[in-house]
């Protein structure tokens, strides 16, 4: 009997046991709110808290731009987006002797080295014009009538007229002035590669623009390569009756030196280098050669293209990431004390 009556207490609390883990069984509100787990969330919310109101100032404080720098942001960004009609370029000191300039791929360049400008205090603009003297001026006209001024010193540096207490870096600065202004002391000897080389700016007959860095790299490719002098006769000879036809689709490249002008025409297997003096040299070359010329000033207009999106993308995004930044911060820290919060009720 005593057997039988201790087997059914077992059966009877192994059923309890069951009902019991079940129907389940959670902690509750007072007991979450008193665990030291808990405590420890809040502490770690509040520290979070903190760091993110002392972050949210530090962001405040470098984006509360004072009167005149929110001026200078507008000036500079007006510029970048305006569409020019004309540009002049002159020595800063005598503006007598001026170039006037209409080329589109000029303007666009101009633009692009305005939204280069980059705050600098390494110079006031009283220091940065006695170290590098006088320099350029550029006068940018917009389709608007407003007239931008530009005065360029030691080649990057620029001081715009309507800000005068800023000077800025703007990398090759002083190309539109060195390609379109003779040397006011006569133009030195040099050879021809080393004058292409040495052009600021060079533009093709599609209206596209290049900098020196490519012309850098296709003289001293072009100089270096293995190449055989021809004539225009040979050229046409090896052309047949597909000669005009190869004329006309010669690419053409003119380097821009300090008032004077040199053409490079790629063609198949045949370019030619017109001299300042409009001698012209025909050269012969394997097609790959010829071939690898032309991706130079593929990539260089490429890197361009690259610099000028990122540009945009920068403008556009600059006046909201802040916002998103403190936002998701904020966001991401609430609902990582959310999930650990609903954790914590659900166990014990």
């Amino acid at each position: 009997m005593k057997r039988g009556r201790r087997s059914k207490y077992v059966v009877l609390l192994i059923s309890l046991v069951l009902i019991f883990s079940l129907t389940g069984c959670k902690a509750s509100k007072k007991k979450v709110l008193e665990s030291s787990y808990y405590k420890e969330l809040q502490k770690e919310n509040k520290k979070l808290k903190k760091q993110n109101k002392s972050l949210k100032s530090k962001v405040d404080a470098e984006n509360d731009m004072t009167e005149d720098e929110q001026r200078a942001s507008d000036y500079l960004e007006k510029i970048s987006r305006d569409h020019l009609v004309k540009l002049e370029v002159g020595y800063a000191d005598n503006m007598d002797g001026s170039e006037f300039i209409e080329e589109e791929a000029v303007f666009s360049l101009a633009t692009t080295i305005a939204s280069r400008a980059d705050k600098t205090t390494k110079y006031t603009p009283d220091e940065v014009k006695e170290k590098y003297g006088p320099g350029y001026e550029y006068i940018l006209y917009d389709e608007d009538n407003a007239i931008y001024e530009i005065m360029v010193y030691g080649g990057n540096y620029i001081v715009f007229t309507d800000l005068p207490n800023n000077v800025y870096y703007a990398y090759n600065a002083s190309a539109i002035g060195d390609a379109f202004l003779h040397f006011r002391n006569g133009y030195p000897n040099s050879k021809l590669f080393h004058r292409l080389a040495d052009a600021p700016l060079i533009i093709n007959d599609k209206g596209r623009c290049y900098e020196n860095e490519a012309a850098s790299s296709v003289a001293t490719y072009i100089d270096q390569m293995s190449k055989k002098k021809s004539n225009e006769a040979r050229a046409k000879k090896k052309w047949g009756k597909k000669a005009a036809k190869k004329v006309s689709k010669g690419r053409t490249y003119t380097f821009y030196h300090h008032g004077n002008t040199m053409k490079l025409v790629i063609y198949d297997e045949y370019f030619t280098v017109t001299n300042m003096n409009g001698k012209t040299i025909w050269y012969h070359a394997e097609k790959a050669a010829i071939a690898k010329m032309k991706d130079i000033f593929k990539e260089a207009y490429q890197k361009q293209k690259a610099e000028q999106t990122a540009q945009k993308e920068t403008e556009v995004s600059g006046s909201t990431a802040t916002d998103q930044t403190d936002s998701t911060s904020e966001s991401d820290a609430s609902s990582t004390h959310r999930n650990e919060m609903e954790s914590e009720g659900t166990t014990e």
